[in-house]
Parts: C-alpha cells; sequence; structure tokens
C-alpha cells in the first residue's frame, strides 16, 4: 500500500543566484485636453491666492507663539482624471515639496502637499513655462504635468481624511488616530511635541504611539474642527483616519449532554509530546480561564498575561476560553465520542487584549497587540510561536492598510520600522520574523437569510487585510439537522460551501490580496420556516471549552473566530513536525495545501474567466485547509521545501534591481517520463513578509505599501536553459534583442501570472502531462520593485529577504509511480523501508 505520510523534503543549496534586470513594462496614463492659455492662467491665479493664504496662516500661527518645526503650510492639489499623474511627480526634493496624503475622490485624485515658506514659487515656474515653452516635440513644458492639475487650493478636513468611512460631525466630540510627519526626529520626540502644541486646539492625545516609515501615529481625542485648525497651524499633521470601534464576538450558550462524564474520559486520554513546551499557540483574545479541565495542562498559569494588569487575567466574555479549546483540540465533538488517545505537539498562551466591560478601551490596537507580543516573548523564548488573533473592528473594509493591520505587518517582517532622516547610532535590533493568524470577521446572523449575497457585500474587517498574515475565513461540512427534533429548519449552506457567517474581499479593489487566504470549519446556521437565519441547531455547530465551566464543561461555538483556532492549531502541527522552519514556510503550507472543494467550484463553467477566479479567490481564498497535505508528503504527492535569500535591489548610481535566484531541483524526470501523457500537476507556493509603508501618499507610487515584492516564473516544457533565462531575465538577452518572450507553457496555469500576484503569498498549479512536466524542473525567483527601491532617503536599497519556496508534484490516485522516492534519493534523504516479518512464506 503507497505511504501517505511521509516528511516533506527540504532542498536548500538548489539555488544559483544571478544579476537581475527586469524585462521593460510599458505604463501609458490617463490624459484630459486643454486649453493651454486659459488653462495655465487660471492655474497662476488659484497660486496667487495661495500665496495670501500662507500669509494669513503665518500671522495666526505667531498670535498662538507656536513654534515652527519647519516653515511652510500644506496645500491641496486636485489631479483629473483619476491616475493622470503620479504623486511623487511634483516631490520636487530641491525645494523640500513632501507628499502627505493622497486620496481618490469621484472623478480625481487629491494630492496634499508640504510647501515650504516661498516655494511656490516651484509651481508657478513649471506653469509659466507650460505657458511660454515649447519642448523639441513642439509641446508645451511640463505638459504631462501641468495639463494633469485641475486645481490648487487650500486643504481642507476632507482632504486629509484618509479613511474609506464618513468623519463624525464637524463638533462632536470623537477619537482619531493622527498620522504626524516624522523625517528627522525620532518617534517619541514628535508624539511629545505634537501632544503639547495640540494643547492650544483642545486636542488631548492618547499615551502611546506607533511608528511606521515617515510617521509616527497617535490618537486623539477632539472635534473634526479643533483638527482641521491643527492641520493648517501645526507642521506635522499628514493624516486623519477613524479610530476602531469596540470588537466584536459571536457567542454561544448551547451545551451538550453528558459532559462531565465526557470531559473525564477525554483527559484521561490526554498525553503531551516530549518538545510540547516549545511550540506555542498564543491566543490574543478577551483572556483564558486556564482552571477548566482541559485547559489546566495546556495552558501554564505562568503564561497568561494582560497588556494592562489592572484589567485581570481571567476570561471576562468568555470567548477567549472557547478559543483555547479549539487551538488545543480542534472540534472537540469527535474526540469526546473516541476512546483512542489523544497526542497534543503544543501548548498554549494567553494574552488579554481587550479591557473588562466598562473599562476605557485604547485606541491605537496595533500598539496593543505589539505589546503584547513583548510580554509573551519575554515571559517565554521559543522561535515556534503562532499568533491568533479572533478580534477584529466591527464595519466593512476596502482593503487599504489600518494602523492595526499594518503593525501586524511590521511585527511579522520582524523588526522595528525605519525612522527615516533620524541618526541612530545604535547596532539594529535582530530581525525576528512572527507568525499571525488573523479571523476575516462575521456577518451578523440577522443577515443570514440573504446567503450568499450578504457574504459578498460584507467585505473582511480589520485587521484581516494585513498582507503577511494568514486571513481566516469559515466553511463547514456540517448540515445535518434532525428533521423530527427541528421541523422546518434548513441549514443555510451546503456541505463544503462557504458558512453563513464568513466575510469575503469581494467588493475591494483589484490591487489589495486576497484575503481570507483559507477557509476552515465555522460551523453552520439554519433557516426557520419564517426566514429566520440563526446560528445551530448543535448538530451545524462546533464544540469547544466553556468558560463557565462549574457549570458545564462544554459550550458550541464557530464562526472565523473557530476557524481562525483550527488554522492556528494546524501552523503549530506543521511547526512541532518540522520545528526548524521559518513562520514563511509554515504559512506556505498552510496555502499550499488547501484545496477547493466541489461546493465551492459549482458555480464556475469548465473553463472559468480570469473574473470568476478572482471571485473564488475573493471568497474563500485558496480553499479549505487540508491537514494531511500541509503536513505530509506521499509516494505520489511529492512535497519540495525551499528557504533562500536574495538582495532584491543595489545601488549603481540610481536604485536598480538586485537579483534573482534560479533554482534546478531534483527532479523525477525518468518516472515522469515513463508516464507519457498521463495528466500530472504541479503546484508552487512562494512565501515571504513584506516591510509595511501604510501612509496614504500613493500606493502606485514610491510611497507603495510593501517594501518589495517576488515573483516566480517555471520553466517552459519546450524552453532551453538559455531562453528561460532571457524570458525573465534581461540581463541575460543580447543587447539587440526587444522582442517579448511569453511563457510558452501559459496556458497550463490555473491562474496565470496576472491573476497570482496580489499581497506577499503567491500560490498556483499547473497542469499538463507528465512528459511535459518532466521538462520542467527550474524555478525563477525575482523581485519587483516597492518603497525600498523607490523611496532613496529611506536608505533600504541593499537589505538582504527571505522567502520560501514551496513545490509539488502530484500524480492521480490511480497512478502507482513512486515520484518520491527518486527526489529523496538525490537529496540523500534516508528512506524507511518496511519489511514484511509474517510467515506467510515458510
Amino acid at each position: 500500500m503507497p505511504e501517505t505520510n511521509l516528511p516533506h523534503l527540504f532542498a536548500n543549496g538548489y539555488s544559483e543566484t544571478r544579476e537581475y534586470i527586469a524585462p521593460p513594462a510599458r505604463v501609458t496614463l490617463p490624459t484630459i485636453p486643454r486649453n493651454r492659455r486659459a488653462h495655465g492662467t487660471r492655474l497662476i491665479g488659484q497660486l496667487r491666492r495661495l500665496r495670501v493664504t500662507a500669509a494669513a496662516i503665518e500671522s495666526r500661527r505667531k498670535q498662538l507663539d507656536l513654534p515652527r518645526r519647519q516653515a511652510g503650510f500644506s496645500i491641496a492639489i486636485e489631479i483629473r482624471p483619476k491616475g493622470a499623474l503620479n504623486p511623487t511627480s511634483v516631490e520636487w526634493k530641491r525645494d523640500g515639496i513632501e507628499v502627505l496624503s493622497f486620496v481618490d475622490a469621484r472623478d480625481r485624485d487629491v494630492l496634499v502637499v508640504f510647501v515650504p515658506d516661498g516655494k511656490l514659487s516651484a509651481f508657478e515656474k513649471r506653469v509659466n513655462e507650460y505657458l511660454e515653452k515649447d519642448t523639441e516635440h513642439e509641446k508645451p513644458a511640463h505638459m504631462a504635468l501641468v495639463n494633469a492639475i485641475e486645481q490648487f487650493r487650500a486643504i481642507a478636513f476632507g482632504d486629509l481624511w484618509t479613511s474609506r468611512s464618513d468623519p463624525p460631525a464637524p463638533d462632536e466630540l470623537a477619537w482619531y488616530q493622527v498620522w504626524l510627519r516624522s523625517k528627522g526626529q525620532s518617534a517619541g520626540a514628535i508624539r511629545d511635541e505634537f501632544a503639547e502644541e495640540a494643547e492650544n486646539f483642545g486636542i488631548t492625545v492618547e499615551p502611546g504611539y506607533v511608528t511606521f516609515p515617515g510617521r509616527v501615529v497617535v490618537a486623539v481625542q477632539a472635534t473634526r474642527d479643533s483638527l482641521q485648525e491643527s492641520a493648517e497651524l501645526l507642521d506635522l499633521v499628514a493624516e486623519f483616519r477613524s479610530v476602531a470601534p469596540t470588537a466584536e464576538f459571536f457567542l454561544g450558550e448551547l451545551t451538550p449532554a453528558d459532559q462531565a462524564e465526557w470531559g473525564q474520559d477525554l483527559v484521561g486520554r490526554i498525553e503531551f509530546s516530549e518538545n510540547a513546551e516549545e511550540t506555542r499557540v498564543a491566543i490574543l483574545d478577551t483572556g483564558v480561564n486556564r482552571a477548566h479541565p482541559l485547559l489546566s495542562d495546556v495552558l501554564g498559569e505562568q503564561d497568561l498575561h494582560a497588556y494592562d494588569e489592572a484589567w485581570g487575567l481571567a476570561d471576562h466574555e468568555g470567548h477567549g476560553t472557547e478559543m483555547a479549546g479549539i487551538s488545543a483540540y480542534g472540534n472537540l465533538t469527535e474526540l469526546l465520542a473516541s476512546n483512542e488517545p489523544v497526542l497534543i505537539n503544543h501548548v498554549l498562551e494567553s494574552a488579554k487584549i481587550l479591557p473588562p466591560n466598562g473599562a476605557n478601551s485604547p485606541h491605537l490596537y496595533g500598539a496593543i497587540v505589539a505589546r503584547s507580543a513583548e510580554l509573551l516573548e519575554g515571559a517565554a523564548e521559543t522561535d515556534r510561536r503562532v499568533f491568533a488573533m479572533m478580534t477584529t473592528a466591527i464595519g466593512d473594509t476596502s482593503g487599504d492598510p489600518s494602523e492595526w493591520s499594518a503593525t501586524i505587518d511590521q511585527l511579522a517582517f520582524g523588526r522595528p520600522s525605519v525612522e527615516i532622516g533620524v541618526d541612530d547610532n545604535e547596532d539594529p535590533e535582530p530581525i525576528r520574523q512572527r507568525l499571525f493568524v488573523l479571523a476575516a470577521g462575521n456577518v451578523q446572523s440577522n443577515e443570514w437569510h440573504e446567503y450568499p449575497n450578504s457574504n459578498a457585500i460584507r467585505s473582511i474587517e480589520d485587521p484581516a487585510q494585513a498582507w503577511n498574515a494568514i486571513g481566516v475565513g469559515a466553511y463547514t461540512t456540517l448540515a445535518d439537522i434532525n428533521a423530527r427534533q427541528y421541523p422546518g429548519y434548513q441549514a443555510i449552506a451546503d456541505v463544503g460551501g462557504l458558512a453563513p457567517s464568513s466575510r469575503t474581499s469581494l467588493t475591494w479593489i483589484n490591487q489589495w490580496p486576497f484575503k481570507p487566504d483559507v477557509v476552515a470549519e465555522g460551523g453552520n446556521g439554519s433557516i426557520d420556516g419564517t426566514n429566520t437565519g440563526t446560528p445551530g441547531p448543535d448538530s451545524v455547530r462546533m464544540v469547544t471549552t466553556a468558560s463557565r465551566f462549574q457549570r458545564s464543561l462544554f459550550c458550541e461555538t464557530g464562526d472565523t473566530s473557530a476557524a481562525t483556532a483550527e488554522v492556528a492549531r494546524l501552523c503549530a502541527q506543521i511547526w512541532s513536525r518540522y520545528p526548524d522552519y521559518w513562520p514563511e514556510t509554515v504559512r506556505a503550507l498552510v496555502i499550499h495545501g488547501a484545496r477547493h472543494t466541489p461546493a465551492m467550484r459549482a458555480n464556475l463553467s469548465v473553463q472559468p474567466s480570469q473574473r470568476d477566479k478572482r471571485n473564488l479567490l475573493r471568497t474563500v481564498g485558496y480553499g479549505a485547509i487540508q491537514p494531511t497535505y500541509s503536513l505530509s508528503s506521499s509516494e505520489q504527492r511529492a512535497t519540495i521545501v525551499l528557504e533562500e535569500t536574495l538582495t532584491p535591489f543595489r545601488k549603481d548610481g540610481s536604485i536598480k534591481m538586485g537579483n534573482h535566484n534560479i533554482h534546478e531541483l531534483p527532479w523525477p524526470s525518468d518516472e515522469l517520463l515513463e508516464l507519457e501523457g498521463q495528466q500530472a500537476e504541479l503546484r508552487i507556493t512562494l512565501s515571504y513578509f513584506v516591510d509595511p509603508n501604510p501612509s496614504k501618499r500613493g500606493w502606485n507610487s514610491k510611497y507603495r505599501y510593501p517594501s518589495f515584492g517576488l515573483r516566480f516564473s517555471l520553466k517552459g516544457a519546450s524552453e532551453t536553459d538559455e531562453e528561460f533565462l532571457s524570458r525573465v531575465n534581461l540581463a541575460e538577452r543580447d543587447a539587440d534583442d526587444e522582442q517579448r518572450h511569453p511563457d510558452p507553457d501559459v496556458d497550463g496555469w490555473t491562474l496565470g501570472s496576472q491573476l497570482r500576484t496580489r499581497g506577499s503569498i503567491h500560490s498556483d498549479v499547473w497542469t499538463g502531462t507528465a512528459a511535459a512536466l518532466a521538462a520542467k524542473g527550474q524555478i525563477a525567483v525575482y523581485p519587483v520593485g516597492g518603497w525600498w527601491k523607490d523611496w532613496k532617503d529611506a536608505e533600504q536599497w541593499d537589505n538582504e529577504v527571505r522567502y520560501s519556496l514551496v513545490v509539488s508534484l502530484e500524480l492521480p490516485v490511480d497512478v502507482e509511480t513512486d515520484i518520491y522516492q527518486p527526489i529523496a534519493h538525490e537529496l540523500g534523504v534516508p528512506i524507511d523501508v518496511e519489511i514484511d516479518t509474517s510467515d506467510d512464506d515458510f
């Protein structure tokens, strides 16, 4: 019988690093026709009026005796049509003009820039040259720039409001995030300076701050009017954003029968592996009541923490205790009904990040998560910790990064944010990558009767848009309802379908990652005869540990919180089996192992369009987790794991692309050739963590969100090695070679090179004949741009980055050819051979 529980094959060293030049790409910006004389004259008039505004602002500053960090003021520039101008086209370093924010309005973009005193002349000069001078091509000078500018004007509050939601009323006292400019000063000094100056405007600044490249984020209590005035008069303000409201939870109170007896039996069957203490799932939630009989051994008293000691360590809501049960054991239904031993390979930790009822809730959730991670890491040292957070902010998101999501990306990337322009003579902290698993957020049960339309319009909640985290939605395999006990009730979701609670990213624009990344069991709901949706009954929910265990040991749970706990548990299982793997690799294996169920694919045509595929990815990500595939290889499904580094950029006068890696993998070519026309699959997953830049200054400009990106290309079956190298790397081509070099096997990909490029994890499947696959054993991993390359002042061009590459070759289940052993043999991996010791032959 074929072996199905083989370890994955680690193949480091199968890499060659080469200098890289990206093949050229053509970008065409939209344009609008202008009457040269009328347009230029109108803009000059607007700039003159801004000079009067600048003088009035300076007079007001002197009246208030405000300190001057940098003399100047902010203006708004309206760009039309949308996308006609790269925001950094007006960031002229010689003049000290700095982009503060960039927002898109209905039919135009609005760019806010800081203009030093006397430097409006930089705009006036270019507009005057537009009016008076022609280029050698007989076009107006600076035509692309000036034609794109619809208007220069003074800033309004709305120009600096970069959240998608509407701001509070002008005179309403509310909480806001203020994003401050930080170039040239430490983050702490910036925060303290703003707090002191803000008192002049009746603005209260909360203690604490979060840093990102070029920005310091603080939480303030203020009115919109006072913030408007502060933005006009202070040199520090770059953006205003909303503060996340109270986090949401969906809790259940149903209990299974005979709980005490079941629980006692299960406790007696639990065993811990020898090194379980070294792999940890850290639950960032409402606390955990560890005295529960099923939790006291898996969660030590020393592993209970709270962001604020005054909150206490106990679970004040019950949610954290429920999630602890799933994180440790999964759905308890099967374990309770079984009599088999239960082996646990990890332990739990708890960090309480939400205050008890009645306590004041802090307003920078990113800062809370960062401090909680620090507490956990200070208390127990390990390289194998999974941070699981089921808490989300109520409300739809657009996919834009937030303070919360970007902080998680920063923590995952593993180093503090760069403080640009600040001299720091201290040795940099070592990079410490982290693995985060985040809930996508839930659709309220009062909307379940509109399933699946309610899921389509309810988008992923903050902070699950984080690029570097595993975002988790919910699907269900539970649809059996006792018709005699619940007449007229029907399960909402089919077996294998999206759970009614799961949010999606269908409303997001294309540039943002596909979220959720994966889905896991989240239970189901039902509709009764009145067309009312509700969680349950028990048979379509999950069983977990109850916080009020003195009454009953177990309760029902589900939705994306429970699904997130399941995925965190899978991460711990992977790390326990492969203790030396990077966080990037564990993440890759979770997503690499996921599969779309028949129910998920039911509405796809035989040849689905790119739009259909995109919608599938924005609904259930890469599919339902499959622990067997993520944890193990088999004789017909060999998984190769690589962990490598490269330097994406280099400085040679300007900042250019750095290098790329060519992986010539150990390949079972002979075995594949023998199968000739038999269908085979090759699955590739590339995982890495980016350094985030969440300031909203134009995410298609040098201020783009990721620090860098990586992509992969696979050698075509008909390509020579030289042809493959020249396709992916301009440096490998002859000087006069200007032709396009397309992938000859492009039709075999499930997603293709355009669709698989979102975010910081890329996974795709190539399907073809085994004979063709035999010739496709080379994979190139190469960089694409990011703010490290484009933002020269950040001085990040020489950073080395890590990535994980997971590659699986898979044959149909009815094919008996062993493709695992030839790869293992080349890698020098010993294979355990089973010896038949029966006496049949005697």
